[in-house]
């Protein structure tokens, strides 16, 4: 039973009320409360004004009623998340006390539950805490975290990176708060661990359960997928269930870009006198892992496949409340999925995610890194009560992780190693025994076959390094290196990369300043910025490098000049940088196993790191990373002297029989040159072509050899199918992105179809560059993107109200004189639900 409702919160002095008794005394003013949630969620705070809840102590309090049920079986109260010193009181008495905000806390309620009760917490202040505590003196100190005494006491950085997060101390009980009752058998802890090998599933089960009013547990039994098969049940209360089965033929998980993410129900059914009572285990699913190190490579292998995982850094939600209902992870991580990621990051300097997150997760095919939640700071690994709480914190985490088959690897944390290397510490004090000997020797005991790292960036001479082990790749980004870094800083995996300040579409930026066109240096624009605390630039200024690269404009003059034009670039800007970093990454000889953007979701609405915005709208970044992610994808790169290579991709489990079209146009849209090639592309596997080889004679693709004037400035390649279907686009512009403005006979067609959705289709006599739709109540399946001449472009629009009988767009693009309208009407009579 979920405690949500009734509850209220009130601030006091830290220290001045030490029971719930003293709260009348000290007169506090109480507030209304959402639980889970916490005092930020609750007071609807202000995310552009800093809120030090920190400072005080925070009171949560709530009458509930315990039904009679509860009340006569064995029951226990479960706090899901407790930010983060905290002290229960039941009834007025003392029930438990948590220090650390990532381990649930149980706390056993037999006899002492009423008809009717009062719950109250006490959330003490994190900075009285800390100051009064005794830590070892820090070997190194991180601009990154405001406050350095935070490395002793096991909660969030979130809030408390200044320049990264919003300042909103999280403070309360962001986990749900439940009543649990047990009235015939109580399961005191259960592991379902289900793996693959040499085609046979195998699962090892192993439970603590007791059966009630003195009964004994007499035989037990597990079905899965159907199947029945026997435990082994002894000892005294609670009795030991263990087993390990072994299921031919089992249904495979896949990450969903490789093949279904089948899952297997599983069920323990245990009989207590004549009857058998299920529990349901939850759904498991049965793949292989591995990882591989041949070479330096950091590949991993998932069924025995290498695949190449893309994604991005996952934040919460809701900054204020920490936690997401599950409508809305649903939503969001069916976007993660639409954009063709197959991997999503939990950085160690957020929170581990719910129950919902990774069971969707493992019903949708993403893979899941796992940080554990350590970040920048120097970590009292010789303080054994910190110790002891860090060993609990994991142990918790991998009792639920451990049967989600989505876990794809575990990690110590991130730039904890990197933030010692880089202010020049000797690498005997990068890493401490946390992250090399006890985690590590934790995840194999609990969820073996799971690869582990003791940090993010980790391997090579330096950590950060990029050409080695795990990096965080930001060459093209923040350290403004020019494209062709990907390739030559030879990544093999990249935990985090491409940090960009990406610009929302016209409805993202209103929402900043009330206008479509903000003011680039309105004060609250620039405060929204990403930044690195402590340095004299943001993201914006790297972004702006960038514009200045691509389009051979100064940014800083078109800001003041034309900031319309100035603001439609800008949002184009990484999300091509994005695109040509992962064709390198992606093409058959680059050596690299993947890469996950920083960051997925915005904190705020802005142009922040994010590759969709705080209001859960994809952002033109995200649109040209679908296309760069795709399972069926073309890619081309640039090698010089050696020409344009065309890379084709083809993650299925199936030869692709497809064909590539390559069309050179010159700038009033001819074509100068074409060609097309029959291609069978292997089962998971690449094929490279070269453009000059495909068109049989020279015609310096690349504008290499600067002999004269580029006869084309755009060329386009094109992956179809054996029906003609395009698979997949990429663009190259060897003189750069800068094509002129003009005036194009565009057509266009929008039309309701029958289920609902309205159909556009458009075509232009001239090349169209970052063509975009802007919609009100509508979301495409596809937007910002170039349209070649000629060539029809259909896009399906999906409204978000069924009942909506009207459609309207605008279509624009970097180099149309004039935006175009597309309208559609339907009967409303066709959509009365």
């Amino acid at each position: 039973m979920a405690l949500r409702e009734g509850w209220t919160l009130a601030r006091t002095p830290a220290g001045a009320c030490a029971e719930p008794r003293a709260l009348a005394r000290a007169a506090a003013e109480w507030h209304p409360a959402r639980v889970p949630g916490t005092v930020a969620s609750s007071l609807e705070a202000d995310l552009d004004h800093a809120a030090a809840y920190d400072r005080d102590d925070w009171w949560y309090r709530v009458r509930f009623r315990a039904p009679e049920e509860a009340r006569r079986a064995r029951a226990r109260l479960r706090f899901e998340g407790l930010a983060t010193l905290a002290d229960v009181w039941l009834n007025g008495a003392p029930l438990a006390s948590s220090r650390n905000m990532f381990v649930p806390l149980v706390a056993d309620v037999d006899g002492r539950l009423r008809e009717e009760n009062e719950l109250a917490i006490r959330f003490a202040s994190l900075e009285a805490a800390a100051a009064a505590g005794k830590l070892p003196r820090a070997r190194w100190k991180s601009a990154l975290v405001s406050r350095q005494e935070l490395r002793g006491l096991r909660t969030t950085l979130l809030g408390r990176m200044p320049g990264w997060t919003p300042a909103i101390d999280p403070v309360g009980p962001w986990g749900e708060v439940l009543l649990e009752w047990s009235e015939r058998v109580d399961v005191r802890s259960l592991r379902v661990l289900a793996t693959l090998a040499e085609g046979e599933g195998r699962v090892a089960i192993e439970a603590r359960v007791e059966g009630l009013d003195g009964r004994r547990i007499e035989a037990a039994r597990i079905a899965i997928d159907g199947r029945l098969y026997g435990m082994q049940v002894d000892g005294e209360a609670p009795q030991r269930v263990q087993g390990e089965v072994r299921v031919a033929d089992p249904p495979l998980w896949w990450p969903h870009t490789h093949g279904e993410p089948r899952l297997a129900p599983c069920v323990l059914e245990l009989r207590v006198g004549d009857e058998w009572i299920a529990l349901d285990a939850g759904p498991i699913g049965f793949r292989s892992l591995a990882l591989d190190r041949e070479g330096g490579a950091v590949r991993f292998v998932v069924n025995g496949v290498p695949v190449f995982c893309r994604g991005s850094c996952w934040t919460p939600l809701d900054i204020r409340a920490l936690r997401a209902e599950p409508a809305k992870l649903r939503e969001e991580l069916v976007r993660v999925r639409e954009s063709g990621a197959n991997m999503l990051r939990i950085p160690g300097n957020t929170l581990y995610e719910s129950e919902d997150f990774y069971r969707l997760c493992d019903e949708l095919g993403i893979l899941v890194w796992q940080d554990f939640m350590f970040a920048n700071l120097d970590y009292p690994a010789r303080d054994a009560q910190f110790v002891a709480e860090v060993e609990d914190e994991a142990r918790a985490l991998l009792a639920r992780l451990h049967r989600h088959p989505s876990i794809a690897v575990y990690c110590g944390g991130s730039e904890v190693a990197q933030q010692a290397a880089m202010l020049g510490l000797p690498a005997s004090v990068w890493a401490n025994g946390i992250f090399t000997q006890r985690l590590p020797a934790l995840c194999e005991a609990l969820h073996p076959g799971v690869p582990y790292f003791p940090s993010t960036p980790w391997g090579g001479a330096l950590p950060f390094h990029p050409g080695d082990g795990i990096a965080h790749y930001y060459g093209v980004g923040a350290y403004r290196r020019p494209i062709h870094d990907a390739r030559l800083s030879r990544v093999k995996f990249a935990a985090e990369c491409l940090a960009f300040s990406n610009v929302p579409d016209e409805a993202g930026t209103a929402e900043v300043l009330g206008t479509p066109l903000p003011a680039a240096h309105h004060p609250r624009w620039k405060a929204r910025q990403p930044r690195d605390n402590g340095a004299g630039w943001d993201f914006e200024d790297v972004r702006d490098h960038y514009l200045r690269e691509l389009f051979r404009v100064d940014p800083v003059a078109l800001r003041a000049r034309d900031p319309e034009r100035y603001f439609a670039l800008s949002r184009v800007v990484p999300g091509e940088l994005m695109r040509r970093v992962f064709a390198e990454w992606r093409s058959s000889d680059s050596g690299c196993g993947g890469g996950l953007v920083w960051l997925h979701r915005d904190f705020v609405q802005g142009a922040g790191w994010g590759i969709v915005d705080a209001a859960g709208r994809a952002k033109p970044a995200w649109w040209y990373l679908k296309r760069a992610w795709a399972p069926r994808a073309i890619h081309l790169t640039d090698e010089g002297l050696n020409g344009l290579a065309i890379h084709v991709v083809n993650e299925a489990a199936e030869p692709l029989a497809a064909a590539v079209e390559l069309e050179m146009l010159r700038g009033d849209g001819v074509a100068v040159d074409t060609a097309r090639h029959g291609v069978l592309v292997p089962a998971r596997g690449t094929l490279t072509l070269n453009a000059e080889a495909m068109l049989g004679h020279f015609a310096d693709s690349t504008a290499a050899y600067r002999f004269g004037p580029p006869r084309h400035e755009a060329i386009v390649a094109r992956l179809l199918d054996v029906d003609g279907r395009v698979l997949g686009e990429d663009f190259h512009f060897p003189e750069g992105f800068d094509l002129a403005s003009r005036a194009a006979g565009v057509r266009v067609d929008a039309h309701w179809d029958g289920g609902g959705t309205v159909v556009a289709s458009i075509v232009s006599d001239a090349f169209l560059q970052a063509a975009s739709l802007a919609c009100e109540g509508f979301i495409p399946d596809d937007n910002w993107f170039h349209l070649a001449p000629r060539h029809e472009k259909r896009v399906v629009f999906r409204p978000l109200d069924a009942r909506t009988v009207r459609f309207e767009a605008r279509l624009q693009a970097l180099n149309l004189a004039t935006p175009v309208m597309l309208r559609a009407a339907r009967d409303a009579r066709d959509c009365a639900a």
